[in-house]
């Protein structure tokens, strides 16, 4: 639980592949509006292989959990601990649920422990994400810059 009786998270398992590339789909399916359904679905596919395969081989000691939001899958947090930092290598909502502090509230948990344990916490978003205004408010700040993405960090304290 996070504090939150709504929200919580769970370890994703086999069962959960539909949701996961259901949920990959929602994020990106705008992108490819204009093609024709069936390549449409094709491309998603390859994407969604292709990233989850990118992130199992630089994650591969990270910890995959669905956010569950009065008890429905919601979305997803993908995770990797170090000694130095949490990452956050992904986290998503479905649009349905969006704007009801959902990721908020998960990445605010993510803070506390992150301060409890003295460490930063990291992420990568692209430029044009909307949820970059989320992590500026929560206190995320930029370290580098990609013509693409932006690589931020939290830390507590001054």
């Amino acid at each position: 639980m996070l504090g939150n009786q709504e929200i919580d998270l769970r370890q994703v398992c086999a069962a959960d592949d539909a949701f996961l590339f259901a949920l990959f789909r929602s994020s990106r399916e705008t992108e490819f509006a204009s093609l024709p359904q069936g390549q449409r679905e094709i491309l998603l596919s390859l994407q969604y292989r292709a990233q989850s395969r990118d992130y199992a081989g630089r994650f591969p000691h990270s910890e995959s959990f669905i956010v569950e939001f009065c008890g429905q899958a919601a979305g997803r947090l993908l995770l990797n601990r170090e000694a130095h930092e949490v990452r956050v290598v992904d986290i998503a909502v479905l649009p349905e649920v969006r704007r009801k502090g959902i990721a908020t509230t998960v990445l605010k948990s993510l803070l506390a422990e992150a301060e409890a344990a003295g460490v930063a916490v990291r992420l990568s978003v692209w430029h044009s994400n909307p949820a970059l205004g989320l992590y500026l408010r929560l206190g995320f700040c930029e370290t580098a810059r990609t013509a693409t993405y932006l690589e931020l960090e939290w830390r507590s304290g001054p």
